[in-house]
């Protein structure tokens, strides 16, 4: 009985030692194949005459959404055809493996979404190194001189959305803050919260009483805002930085039966918000123009592979929907 379990323990052993080398052998090909540019969102047909990676987060958010749609608009437009890498939000790390690839597989360029506390210049100096032409882009531009980024900068937003709740509530003003789940670091730092700050200095008594940073999620913003809420009972206004935490602050607010006594100033534009805007739960929403960011991101692609000098960093700015219509 001993020689029969020992030999199928040695049989078991082989087998599994293979089924592991195969699935390793497997994995190689796929990283090897990814180099290649094989998964990919639509095939490189060789009527484009240059190759455009585009690395982002893997988020339903509009202000991606946007993003992508002025990407592939533009890139016709400049003899291009765009790949698209999308890395969860959760795991950042994983854009740094994207970006690699791209460098080593030789591609024309590259557009590549980019917090501001990125390490950026080390990404510029090593696309040069490699001959491929690298737009960064993203809302607030990267800390340090950096020409060429193209964005929609948080400081601006936060000042219109703090003036929009001083203008309804003044001094009364108890405002709870949401930040983006894409940045890091102190709070009272970041641009967004440093723009409503600003705002309402304006109005004497009015105060920040909240903030909270979104985490990654799809119920991310009804969670952050339940508990700004729960925590902070004065709270009588919420400003969110993302049309998800938008969305989410809207449907806790219906939820605890507080629509008209806690004011909303959202983020972006869905149809979810457009209702939402409709019905009184929001009070206005801040759309970043993010198509244009990424129209402009190709465009300055193209302009740097024709050798073209690279312009100054770009603001792409913003329009303000409310129940009332657009305002720029």
């Amino acid at each position: 009985m001993k020689k029969v379990a020992w030999i199928l323990a040695a049989l078991f052993g082989l087998a599994f030692l293979g089924a592991t080398l195969l699935n390793a052998d497997l994995i190689a090909k796929s990283h090897r194949a990814l180099a290649r540019g094989v998964f990919r969102e639509k095939p490189i047909t060789e009527a484009a005459r240059y190759h455009l990676v585009v690395i982002l987060p893997d988020t339903d958010d509009s202000f991606f959404q946007g993003l992508l749609e002025g990407i592939k608009e533009s890139a016709p437009v400049v003899d291009s055809v765009a790949q698209v890498f999308r890395y969860p939000n959760s795991f950042p790390l994983e854009a740094e493996r994207y970006f690699e690839i791209a460098l080593r597989s030789k591609v024309d360029g590259l557009i590549m979404f980019t917090p501001r506390n990125d390490r950026v210049i080390d990404r510029v100096r090593k696309a040069a190194q490699n001959g491929v032409v690298f737009v960064p882009v993203g809302t607030d531009a990267p800390l340090g001189a950096l020409s060429g980024f193209i964005g929609s900068g948080s400081l601006q937003q936060g000042f219109e959305g703090g003036k929009r709740i001083c203008e309804q509530l003044g001094a009364s003003a108890r405002i709870g803050v949401i930040l983006p789940a894409s940045s890091s670091g102190e709070p009272a730092k970041e641009p967004l919260y440093r723009g409503v700050a600003s705002a309402i200095k304006s109005y004497p008594n009015a105060q920040i009483v909240a903030v909270a940073r979104a985490r990654p999620g799809i119920l991310s913003g009804e969670e952050t805002a339940s508990a700004m809420l729960r925590d902070y009972p004065l709270v009588n206004a919420l400003f969110c930085s993302s049309s998800r935490d938008t969305m989410g602050a809207a449907q806790v607010v219906i939820d605890l039966n507080r629509v008209g006594r806690v004011l909303i100033i959202g983020a972006d534009e869905t149809p979810e918000i457009r209702r939402y805007i409709d019905k009184g739960v929001i009070a206005a929403s801040i759309v970043r123009d993010s198509r244009r960011i990424g129209q402009e991101a190709v465009l300055s692609f193209s302009r740097l592979k024709g050798n073209q000098p690279i312009l100054a960093s770009l603001e792409a700015g913003f329009v303000v929907i409310t129940a009332k219509g657009v305002a720029r």
